[in-house]
């Protein structure tokens, strides 16, 4: 029996002890694992503490941006009023007195600047005649380099024609461009027209821009100031006088030439012009001379008349 029990008592013991190992045995286990997945977590961890500090970085960064936004916003609130969508609001009125403009200013405007205004009258008012970049630069009184980029948008549009010519002198022989006016340009007369009521074709027009001219007797229009459409003959013709202009003075001076181009560039056109002495004016019209004879026979106007000659 004794035997027996202490068979039992060890068999008793192996199975405790077995146990208290076994137990050890998981618990190491345990250990090694969680050793394990320290190991295994640790990059992942350090992962995730660089994305957290760039997630910050960039909530500062917008957090910022969004504050200065607020400020510019409210800047400009105070500058500028909000637009008002209520029912009740109004819209405000003005009444503002405008200058009284001027023909000039009304067709610079209509015509995009006065640049192209004075080409307008260049062209329009002298359909048949060509011109070089020079002459439009002399009438213009403007430099060519500017005159041949708006010539150029002329051109584009179909406003004028360019042709080139040769010029067969014994001193040149170069080939010169000449620009005219194109006859198929939809509404030219009505245009032409509208530049002819602001020019100062009128009689008191032209004896204020001729006003510079000392021992003036007479002034008699004709041409391209008695024309409708504004056209001269720029020669003898059958309908028309040669000329556009006669002065005649008590002695001729010597501004005359300067005062003629003035009132030319304000035309936009050369004109044809004669001026002469008292006494000589009474000898042609006593011979019958036909320059004269054809200035009087045809339209005329007689602006000043000083000598009491036409009465």
């Amino acid at each position: 029996m004794c035997f027996y029990v202490i068979i039992i008592n060890m068999k008793k013991k192996n199975m405790k002890n077995s146990k208290n190992t076994s137990k050890n045995v998981n618990n190491i286990k345990s250990v090694i694992l969680k050793k394990k997945s320290i190991v295994k977590k640790k990059p992942v961890v350090k992962a995730i503490k660089v994305v957290k500090k760039e997630v910050k970085k960039e909530v500062k960064k917008t957090i910022k941006k969004e504050v200065k936004k607020n400020t510019q916003n409210k800047k400009t609130s105070k500058t500028s009023k909000p637009f008002q969508t209520s029912r009740s609001s109004k819209t405000r009125e003005f009444i503002i007195k405008g200058k009284n403009p001027s023909a000039t200013s009304v067709l610079e405007g209509f015509f995009e600047g006065p640049i192209k205004l004075k080409l307008w009258k260049i062209f329009a008012l002298n359909k048949e005649k060509e011109f070089t970049l020079k002459d439009i630069s002399r009438l213009t009184k403007t430099k060519i380099d500017t005159i041949s980029t708006h010539v150029r948008d002329f051109m584009k549009k179909g406003i004028i024609q360019a042709e080139k010519k040769n010029i067969n002198n014994l001193q040149n022989k170069d080939v010169n461009i000449y620009y005219k006016m194109s006859q198929e340009f939809p509404l030219l007369q009505e245009i032409t027209k509208l530049i002819l009521t602001a020019i100062p074709r009128s009689s008191e027009d032209v004896l204020s821009h001729i006003s510079g001219l000392e021992r003036l007797k007479t002034v008699i229009l004709s041409g391209f100031f008695t024309s409708e459409q504004g056209i001269s003959s720029h020669g003898y013709s059958a309908t028309q006088s040669p000329i556009d202009m006669l002065l005649i003075f008590e002695k001729t001076p010597n501004n005359v030439s300067s005062v003629i181009s003035d009132l030319e560039h304000k035309l936009g056109r050369d004109l044809t012009y004669a001026a002469l002495d008292e006494n000589d004016f009474k000898y042609r019209h006593s011979i019958g001379d036909k320059l004269i004879r054809d200035v009087l026979d045809f339209d005329h106007i007689i602006a000043m008349d000083k000598l009491s000659f036409f009465r």
